[in-house]
């Protein structure tokens, strides 16, 4: 009994140390990552605005080549749909459509 009590104190200081460095963390966190891509920046543009494209190197297409892919519109345009749907749980079913190109 004596033991149980011990691990359980021992519980309860891990979680308020716990508790007690987190509420003196940051709030928000910043990832950056760079990629430098030998072309002309038209070019680069001009292949990534394309939905249809992001097959050849999105981590979801890769991990089922076989999902089942719909598209809807002109791709690269405002409007077009993308849309998947796979029986592999962690790429699931799902669509994004262009809302806006800059």
């Amino acid at each position: 009994m004596k033991a149980l009590k011990i691990v359980l104190l021992l519980l309860v200081v891990f979680v308020v140390v716990v508790l007690i460095a987190a509420s003196f963390g940051k709030d928000e966190y910043k990832i950056e990552r760079e990629v430098t891509i030998n072309k002309p920046r038209q070019q680069v543009f001009d292949y990534i605005k394309l939905l249809k494209n992001q097959n050849n190197y999105s981590k979801w297409a890769k991990m089922d080549p076989n999902a089942k892919m719909e598209y809807t519109g002109t791709d690269g345009t405002v409007g077009f749909k993308s849309a998947w749907d796979s029986q592999d749980k962690n790429v699931g079913k799902g669509e994004q459509t262009i809302a806006g190109i800059t």
